[in-house]
Order: structure tokens, then C-alpha cells, then sequence
């Protein structure tokens, strides 16, 4: 999931979020692992506010990707515990 999102596949990613996430991981070893766990609470967190049904995985798939691309285009984000979404890992 969060390779496609970032557009890892290929190994080198053309997204602004994609190649701004390895620069993350230059820094992090951890970062793929905290990344991943964010993008999976923004998901469950968009597919409960949305009452999702499993016909709509892809919808809310798509408004996490952006969620997640957006934020990873802020100027301030230095790391993943940066990402205003990491605070979903706290609740």
C-alpha cells in the first residue's frame, strides 16, 4: 500500500511525495516503519469518518494517498514525527 502511494516501485519515484519520503529515509532508518503505521491510522481514520463500506476501499484509499501527499509537501517536515497526522499514533 504505502509503496504505491509514494510511488516506490519502480526505485526511483517520480511524485514530490515519493522522492521528499527517501529523503526522510536518508535521514531514518525508521522512517518506512513510522510512515507506514501513520498511513494506515490516516486510512482508518478517513474510512471511519467517511462510515465506509468495503465498496469504497478505493475512494478512501485515494483521500488517504492525497492526505498523505500533502502533507509530505510541507516546508516544515523534517521527519515523519513531524507529519501532523504522526499525532494519530497517539490517541
Amino acid at each position: 500500500m504505502l509503496i504505491q502511494m509514494l510511488d516506490l516501485q519502480s526505485g526511483k519515484p517520480s511524485s514530490s511525495a515519493g522522492i521528499r519520503f527517501l529523503e526522510l529515509l536518508e535521514k531514518d532508518e525508521m522512517a518506512f516503519d513510522n510512515l507506514y503505521c501513520v498511513a494506515f491510522q490516516m486510512m482508518d481514520a478517513q474510512w471511519l469518518a467517511k462510515r465506509a463500506s468495503y465498496m469504497e476501499f478505493n475512494d478512501v484509499l485515494k483521500s488517504t494517498r492525497a492526505q498523505l501527499e500533502r502533507e509530505l509537501k510541507l516546508e516544515d517536515i523534517s521527519c515523519v514525527q513531524d507529519l501532523p497526522a504522526y499525532n494519530l499514533l497517539h490517541r
